[in-house]
This record gives structure tokens, C-alpha cells and sequence, in this order.
């Protein structure tokens, strides 16, 4: 008896749940079926989006680290000198000297023949020189950082 009850029970609470979703009419699914595929095209011109902004950001990660080691060439290339003493008109050739192999393995990564050139130039012996190409280099680093960022 109980058994009845319960499956009776489960029967009406199956009828009363389907008659809470009402049956959709052919226009409606018409409808329904064109916002599908509205919003189909929608996600796809998104992908769409979404790889040319992938592509422009890895261009842009390119460029920065292209930039950064430029930047850390800089930092090592001013690094050789003190500022008090550049401030006082001493330029410290033999420091420069000395940081010439360090700096050559740093532009290697540059990739830049024209840094290596200007570095090749450094001679401890030929003090106007090696400024010259202290400053040469320094130049040519910010032109192509600019250069970059434009």
C-alpha cells in the first residue's frame, strides 16, 4: 500500500514538473535558433580578437626584451664609470678597459654587430678613442631603444 502511495506520489510530482515547462512554439525555436547562431558569429569574431591581440602582445614582449637587454648593456656600459668622477671631467679608461670582455659577452646577446665594432674599438692606451666609443655606444643604444618604442 505504502509502495502505491510513493509511486503514485512520484507520478504526480512528474506531472506537475512537465507542466512547468511549457512547450516552445516554432516561432520562438525560429528565434532561439537565430540568437544561437548570432551569438555563434559573435564568439568567433572574439576568437578572432583575441589572436590578434595574442599576436600584438608577443610582438610587444619581443620588442621589450629586445629593449631590456639594451637597457642592461646600458647599465653595465655606465656602470665602468663614477659619476663624481665624469662629474670632475675624469673619464676612467682603464675601468672601461677592464669591463671590455664583460661587455662583449652582454652585447652578444644584443645580437648587434655595430656594438660589438664600437667595443672592439676600446684601447686603454688611446684614452680619446675609448671615449669617444664609450659615448658612440651610449648613443646607439638610445636610438635603438627609441626606436623600438616607436
Amino acid at each position: 500500500m505504502a509502495r502505491k502511495i510513493l509511486i503514485g506520489f512520484l507520478v504526480a510530482i512528474c506531472f506537475i514538473l512537465s507542466s512547468c515547462y511549457p512547450e516552445l512554439s516554432v516561432q520562438q525555436y525560429d528565434r532561439l535558433k537565430e540568437d544561437l547562431l548570432e551569438l555563434d558569429e559573435q564568439r568567433q569574431e572574439l576568437s578572432r580578437e583575441l589572436i590578434a591581440v595574442r599576436e600584438e602582445l608577443d610582438e610587444t614582449k619581443a620588442k621589450n626584451q629586445e629593449i631590456r637587454e639594451y637597457v642592461n648593456f646600458l647599465v653595465q656600459l655606465v656602470a665602468t664609470q663614477s659619476s663624481e668622477g665624469l662629474l670632475e671631467g675624469k673619464f676612467d679608461t682603464e675601468s672601461l678597459a677592464e669591463a671590455k670582455e664583460n661587455l662583449l659577452s652582454t652585447a652578444e646577446n644584443l645580437e648587434d654587430g655595430n656594438i660589438t665594432y664600437y667595443l672592439g674599438l676600446i684601447d686603454p692606451d688611446n684614452e680619446s678613442q675609448t671615449i669617444a666609443v664609450y659615448y658612440k655606444a651610449i648613443e646607439y643604444c638610445l636610438k635603438n631603444i627609441k626606436s623600438q618604442l616607436e
